[in-house]
């Protein structure tokens, strides 16, 4: 005697995948329709004159502490960073190892490159500083194009709430920081 539930379960089958092969194609569809660009911006307000905060935001003891790198730590120095100088971004479970460039240091703009990871491309980082009756409101902008492939759009879209965290535990750290110091 022969069975006729096989048939019925290979038609099942055959729908599931079908539809599966629908949402895929559809999720592609919507990642050639969503721009590939980001900004990201987050900012605080420090109870400090603005060459106090200009001042210790670079300083490596300082620095060091208040930038949040996820799994890891901004490698401590003695000194202050100056531009085109570089400091590694160093990982606490992997021996890779990243990199952060000064670009410029003006009184109220800082320019500084971030490569997370040797193998990944650069983000490009913007603070501003602006005073305002002896609070300085501290600025910090990322913006560019991800080209990851087909998942670029997708982690476009996420790089506001990603990088947002990273930003707003990093202005915390440097308003803490910066407060308990005078």
């Amino acid at each position: 005697m022969r069975s006729n539930s096989h048939p019925a379960v290979l038609y099942q089958l055959r729908i599931v995948t079908r539809i599966l092969a629908l949402i895929i194609l559809l999720l592609v569809l919507v990642g050639f329709l969503l721009p590939t660009e980001y900004r990201v911006e987050r900012s605080v307000s420090i109870n400090a004159p603005l060459d106090v905060v200009s001042e210790n935001m670079l300083s490596g003891q300082n620095l060091s502490q208040w930038i949040h790198v996820q799994g890891g730590r901004v490698e401590s120095f003695d000194g202050v960073l100056q531009n085109d100088d570089s400091i590694r971004l160093l990982y606490d479970e992997s021996d890779e190892i990243g990199e952060l460039t000064l670009l410029e240091h003006t009184g109220n703009i800082i320019r500084f490159d971030v490569r997370p990871k040797l193998s990944t491309g650069l983000v490009h980082n913007r603070i501003t500083l602006e005073e305002h009756a002896l609070v300085t409101e501290v600025k910090w902008i990322i913006e560019g194009d991800l080209s990851v492939g087909l998942l670029s759009p997708y982690l476009a879209f996420f790089a506001n709430d990603i990088a947002g965290q990273n930003f707003e535990v990093s202005l915390f750290n440097l308003k803490q920081q910066i407060e308990s110091q005078n």
